[in-house]
């Protein structure tokens, strides 16, 4: 039975890996359509989504190999300062943008997965 979940975690890494890929190119080209205001901010939305969701798979995979990334990212100054410069970052490009409500909105849903994940890690279980 460990070789199913060895196996379905490479898996699922591999995709996070594919989607944190996804994220930095969508991140380049809003550089590229800069002056396309519109065509720009939905590409940074895009390229946060596909950040979130690298971020999301990583957790998965790690909740499969039966760590809690979250237990350890508060228990961990270097995560905390890790997840905190990605945010940052993603802040400080809203701001530069104009943009102060949708990174707002990111922000309470982000507190409010971290609430629901902290609560209920075995939600996500199949």
């Amino acid at each position: 039975m460990y070789g199913v979940y060895m196996a379905l975690s490479e898996i699922i890494l591999a995709y996070s890996i594919l989607a944190g890929i996804m994220s930095i190119l969508l991140l380049n080209l809003t550089i590229f359509f800069e002056k396309n205001k519109k065509k720009s901010r939905i590409l940074l939305i895009w390229s946060i989504l596909f950040l979130a969701s690298c971020f999301a798979t990583s957790e998965y995979t790690f909740w499969i190999q039966g760590y809690n990334l979250f237990e350890m990212t508060f228990s961990s100054f270097p995560l905390i300062v890790y997840f905190g410069i990605w945010f940052a970052f993603f802040i400080w490009l809203f701001e530069s943008r104009g943009e102060r409500k949708i990174w707002l909105i990111l922000l309470i849903l982000l507190v409010l997965i971290i609430i629901i994940a902290l609560n209920c890690m075995d939600c996500i279980k199949f």
